[in-house]
């Protein structure tokens, strides 16, 4: 049986009874041969490297014909979770030792979820799937615990640089003691080290291990088990609920949703900002993604609105439909906005609007003001979108009372230990600390002064926090630094962020401090690039090398008479012109012709 459901009946011999680890424990190492594993994986096109600029996170690309697009409803404050699953040799053997098999019902599984989370502006999104064919990867037992900590050692130390994700999940046919069902940490969803969990294959109704699967995750996002009637269940019982028997809960709870936003509000979404690129085995109709060789896609419980222009059985448009996703698109009557129609706005002082084009239902690719343009009155320089000066990044971490500390704290980031560092170097199976060269001190480890005795972003419990004290003449100067573990993917927020100054006319870049004009010299060599520039006065110069110009004037330069905006973003008036479809890879989506 597969897809959403919302009345279903299932026989089973006892009450499902869920459990979550509330306690973090090392697992011990151990040897993972390479042998004897089916892996599945796309490459996610996100820029990795180890240290990337932490909040806010940097904006996604704009969709192309090769990438995922949507979902139907995404907006600014969509999440999602890159997930990996894993089916045990008993999985596969059950599936008749038909990859194929396993291969559809670990994407009917990822569906559902996906149908799960929606309500929470949450896509679970498939990116690889794992099989172990010939004999299991770890040692399976009716402890959870111990085989919970033996797939998250695994995870991170194999699976992660193999199959990146936000999450990893195992599914077995294991049984474990006390007819619990799953076994998840709760709260480090992002982490390197503990995201994911183990659930059991309990039921042959692809729903039900579907929503185990959910409650799992729920686990990891930080939520708790829905306790009395003040939890505010629309059913009788949500999906946060420690039983159930057999028609599985299909909906949150609002302990739930506070539990989530609490989280967020700690940062523990860092990682699931940016939205995948490829999926598992695309294309897949119902998944809620528009892939490669479909033109919409409303998943598998749809809204009426994306039905009334997409065919969703088809993942095709509607005769009568222009669009059926996409910020540009009205979904009112299924055609496109008109250019000029504001797509996506600007957040923050380094950020530029993007415009509709009238003839692409996606809004263009996002830019924002070239790298190195001075922000914050001078104190940091903008870096993709973001403008984070030291302070910034102390009132993240300690709240309103973080201020950057004195300059002698920074000479710890050239012992390169956990005290001062300019970041951590990782292997398969060890770690170790990047001492700063002197240079580049300031832009290392980020050390801070203040009131407040708890990290407010991020996990206490899985980062690592110091504090020195520097006796200078009778003056105690308080150095205070963290080590924050959000992931492999993304950088350590507890790093000075890129942008900030680090000296005269000097800024930080990955963990290195180095010459504002060398980072504008870098852009002027870009092809087609018009910048640095003062863009004839009328405009700025935007992340692509290009001109953003003031509404009135017309790129390329901004020196005639024009609808605004850039080659990268479409026209801030609309135009009385026909666009010119020109589609220059690599720097632009649109070019516009002026008669």
């Amino acid at each position: 049986m597969r897809g959403i459901f919302t009345c279903l009946v299932v026989l089973l011999p006892i009450l499902i009874n869920f459990s979550e680890a509330h306690k973090y424990k090392k697992p011990p190492a151990s040897d993972f041969s390479r042998q004897s594993v089916v892996q599945s994986v796309v490459h996610h096109g996100r820029t990795k490297r180890e240290m990337v600029s932490p909040t806010p996170a940097y904006k996604r690309d704009a969709p192309n014909d090769t990438e995922v697009r949507g979902p139907f409803k995404m907006d600014k404050k969509s999440r999602f979770v890159e997930l990996v699953l894993v089916a045990d040799n008993a999985v596969y053997k059950a599936n008749g030792e038909n990859l194929q098999s396993v291969h559809r019902q670990m994407k009917d599984i990822a569906n559902i979820m996906n149908s799960l989370f929606a309500p929470l502006n949450i896509f679970i999104a498939l990116v690889g799937v794992e099989v172990w064919t010939e004999h299991d990867k770890i040692e399976l037992s009716d402890d959870g615990d111990a085989t919970l900590t033996k797939f998250l050692r695994y995870r991170k130390d194999y699976l992660n640089s193999r199959l990146p994700n936000d999450n990893a999940q195992l599914i077995t046919m294991q049984r474990f003691t006390d007819g619990v069902i799953g076994k998840h940490l709760k709260g480090p969803i992002c982490t390197s080290e503990y995201s994911g969990g183990v659930a059991t294959n309990v039921s042959k109704v692809i729903g039900v291990v579907a929503t185990n699967i959910a409650h799992g995750l729920g686990h990891n996002f930080g939520m708790e088990h829905d306790i009395g009637s003040f939890c505010d269940c629309p059913d009788d019982k949500c999906i946060m609920t420690r039983t159930f028997g057999p028609i599985p809960p299909t909906r949150w709870s609002l302990c739930s949703r506070q539990d989530l936003n609490l989280a967020f509000e700690r940062g523990m979404d860092h990682c699931l900002r940016n939205k995948p690129k490829r999926l598992f085995d695309s294309p897949t109709c119902g998944n809620g993604f528009v892939e490669p060789g479909e033109q919409c896609d409303c998943g598998l419980n749809p809204f009426p609105a994306c039905t009334a222009c997409c065919e969703a059985e088809t993942c095709m448009l509607r005769s009568n439909a222009t669009c059926a996703t996409g910020e540009c698109c009205d979904i009112q009557s299924c055609k496109l906005q008109t250019a000029s129609t504001v797509c996506r706005t600007t957040e923050g002082d380094c950020d530029l609007p993007e415009y509709c084009t009238g003839v692409s239902e996606f809004c263009p690719k996002d830019v924002y003001k070239m790298d190195a343009t001075p922000c914050s009155n001078n104190q940091a320089y903008c870096v993709q979108g973001s403008c984070r000066t030291h302070t910034d990044q102390c009132r993240l971490l300690w709240g309103s009372t973080g201020l950057n500390a004195e300059d002698k704290c920074y000479d710890f980031n050239t012992k390169g230990d956990k005290k001062g560092n300019c970041g951590i170097i990782l292997t398969e199976n060890a770690k170790s600390f990047d001492p700063c060269a002197v240079e580049h001190a300031r832009c290392g480890r980020l050390h801070c002064k203040h009131l407040n005795e708890r990290l407010e972003y991020g996990m206490e419990s899985v980062s690592m926090l110091s504090s020195v004290f520097i006796n200078t003449n009778g003056t105690i100067i308080p150095c205070r630094s963290a080590i924050i573990d959000l992931g492999t993917q993304d950088v350590d927020p507890g790093l000075v962020p890129d942008g900030a100054k680090c000296g005269e006319d000097k800024m930080c870049m990955k963990q290195k401090c180095v010459s504002v004009l060398a980072v504008r010299e870098q852009m002027s060599r870009r092809e087609s690039s018009v910048c640095p520039s003062d863009c004839s006065g009328h405009g700025v110069c935007n992340s692509e090398g290009h001109c953003h110009c003031n509404a009135g004037y017309a790129p390329p330069l901004c020196a005639e008479s024009g609808t605004g905006g850039s080659v990268d973003s479409g026209p801030a008036q609309f135009p009385d012109f026909k666009p010119k479809f020109d589609l220059h890879f690599g720097f632009t989506g649109w070019k516009w012709s002026y008669d």
